[in-house]
């Protein structure tokens, strides 16, 4: 029986990224780690040229569609993905960069206290995770990425993030320099009250505020009867 073709069979069957491990405790002891690489790598290439293809994940292997055919996939499910808010974008973004970090971390570099409905909903999709308890007071908790913020995203690992330079225009770059050099110099300068350019506020409150009853329309008073008025002269 080939072993290329009992890879695939299992890659094809399984609902997540098998990795070298969980080959080799379900095929024979004699088939090494080097002899599964090799059959993985002629696997991938044998599928480098179709519609779906072999990619490394979260430390294993799945087939999953060719990008360039995203579109035509998309119609089969007839479903809209779910947008993320900013809010939720921003604080997955810092747990991914500089995790492990407490929640109080991610507050303070947003400028802005996290939503606790927000941070369930990145658990609950897998994307977040408690790592354990920062040793200070209050032991806090220290938040890190899960293994399916690796597979949703086709990440083999967090090593495969993008440098985060390069999330950051060539303005935004200039203008965080120029803060950071204002921070080391002390002469931070305060940010206008009036200007709501980013109005983190709105976010929070976004994610936080749905499901509060929406206020009554506002009601014009009724003019009196002049009929009614006791102070008419009969």
């Amino acid at each position: 029986m080939s072993l290329i073709f009992q890879l695939e069979a299992l890659i094809l069957a399984s609902d997540e990224p098998v990795n070298i491990q969980k080959f080799r405790e379900i095929l024979d002891d004699d088939v090494s780690s080097s002899d599964i690489r090799q059959a993985l790598a002629e696997l991938e290439a044998h599928y480098s040229e179709r519609g779906i293809r072999l990619h490394q994940i979260a430390g294993g292997w799945q087939l999953r569609t060719a990008p360039e055919y995203a579109e035509i996939v998309q119609k089969l499910w007839q479903t809209r993905p779910s947008r993320l808010s900013r809010s939720m974008l921003e604080t997955l973004s810092i747990i991914a960069y500089r995790q492990p970090t407490t929640r109080a971390e991610i507050e303070a570099l947003r400028g802005v206290r996290l939503s606790s409905g927000m941070m369930a909903s990145l658990q609950e999709r897998g994307w977040v995770r408690v790592l354990g308890r920062k040793e200070v007071p209050g032991r806090p908790h220290l938040y890190g990425t899960g293994k399916q913020f690796l597979i949703d995203f086709g990440l083999d690992s967090l090593s495969d993030l993008p440098d985060s330079s390069q999330l950051l225009d060539e303005e935004e770059l200039i203008a965080t320099a120029k803060q950071q050099t204002q921070e080391e110099s002390g002469t931070v300068e305060e940010l206008d009250p009036e200007d709501d350019s980013e109005e983190p506020e709105q976010f929070e409150a976004a994610e936080e505020d749905w499901d509060e009853e929406p206020e009554e329309p506002f009601k014009e008073p009724e003019e009196a009867d002049e009929s009614d008025s006791p102070d008419k002269p009969a």
